[in-house]
């Protein structure tokens, strides 16, 4: 038999076969009683093996790897709109869609200088072309994450049969190695409060002697502090979530305590509250957390402590380390301290 006439069962469905002038292998077969073939676009023998494998799961799973929905040319919009809407109905965090629609916002646009709108002209070497794109743009991790999520995406499109296939099936995106360089010392902390603005040094101190996340120091309300019962409540509410989406309280230190009964009457629901702008001239809006981890970086730099994740130095996040590392310093379990 010539290798022309090779034929591979793979799986309990699918044969491949090579076949026409460039010698590129297709999958053959049955599906409701007709025959139908379909090319797997590779030469490499173990790649076709790859494809073939998966279209016979989805055989087997009752999907036809060539459905109508290819014939209906839907568009990644469309796509895009659909998936947003299926994250919302399955209750996905406010960020994380916020995250998908940025991406996909990117994504469609390199799609569009491609000249490329509908999903079934999507392949690998279109997304190898947009990851070259991103790549001047975004480090390393952030390559990783989008990696990840543009598979997520493409795998709830083939299995809702808007494409034929994921094309990154096989693609792993392993995340770099990180190593976390921890938070300041309490003598740093000392002396970045010792300087810090008025306005500011409310937040900082908060973020420090609870270890909480800024998104969730952002969110908090007047309700929230209770200075009675000596409880800082971090609450998880629609649209204000927790990254987790579980409430927690902490119980207020000394020298925090100190700090938030001189904390001026906010005028909004939100106890901390952004100064006045063009667009809320009269303030009473939400903290700006980038806006914040500047500032406490500038702090940082007139004190001449490393700044900034590009520089090894810290963040605004870094005081969440601060917090743990002095807590478990002070004898308390790391167990707890999670918790």
């Amino acid at each position: 038999m010539s290798k022309k006439e090779i034929r591979i069962r793979v799986g309990m469905f699918v044969t491949i076969q090579l076949r026409g002038k460039k010698k590129t292998w297709n999958a053959d077969y049955w599906w409701k009683g007709k025959h139908c073939r379909k090319s797997l676009k590779t030469r490499n023998l173990p790649t076709a093996r790859q494809w073939a494998v998966q279209l016979d799961n989805q055989l087997q799973q009752g999907y036809n790897p060539m459905p109508q929905s290819a014939q209906k040319r839907v568009s990644i919009q469309q796509a895009t709109d659909n998936f947003l809407q299926f994250q919302k109905t399955e209750k996905r965090r406010g960020k994380t869609r916020k995250k998908y629609d940025g991406l996909l916002k990117k994504f469609i646009g390199f799609a569009d200088m491609e000249g490329i709108t509908n999903l079934v002209e999507v392949d690998l070497s279109f997304i190898d072309r947009y990851r070259d794109f991103r790549d001047p743009q975004i480090g390393e991790r952030s390559m990783a994450n989008e990696g990840q999520m543009l598979k997520t995406f493409f795998g709830w499109c083939a299995q809702r049969q808007l494409m034929p296939i994921n094309p990154l099936t096989f693609r792993k995106f392993p995340r770099p190695k990180y190593e976390p360089r921890g938070g300041p010392t309490l003598e740093q902390l000392y002396a970045v409060l010792s300087i810090v603005p008025r306005d500011l040094l409310p937040i900082i101190a908060i973020a420090a002697f609870t270890g909480r996340r800024s998104g969730e120091i952002q969110h908090l309300l007047k309700e929230d502090i209770d200075l009675a019962g000596n409880w800082i409540h971090f609450v998880s509410r629609p649209g204000t979530e927790t990254k987790t989406g579980n409430s927690g309280k902490v119980p207020i230190h000394p020298r925090l305590r100190m700090v938030l009964e001189q904390q001026p009457k906010s005028k909004s629901e939100w106890f901390f509250n952004a100064a006045p702008s063009p667009q809320y001239p009269e303030g009473g809006h939400h903290l700006n957390m980038r806006d914040v981890n500047e500032q406490f970086q500038k702090l940082l730099m007139a004190l001449k402590i490393p700044a900034g994740k590009k520089n090894g130095g810290y963040t605004f996040h870094s005081l969440r380390s601060f917090f743990k590392t002095f807590c478990v310093n002070a004898g308390i379990p790391c167990e707890v301290v999670d918790k």
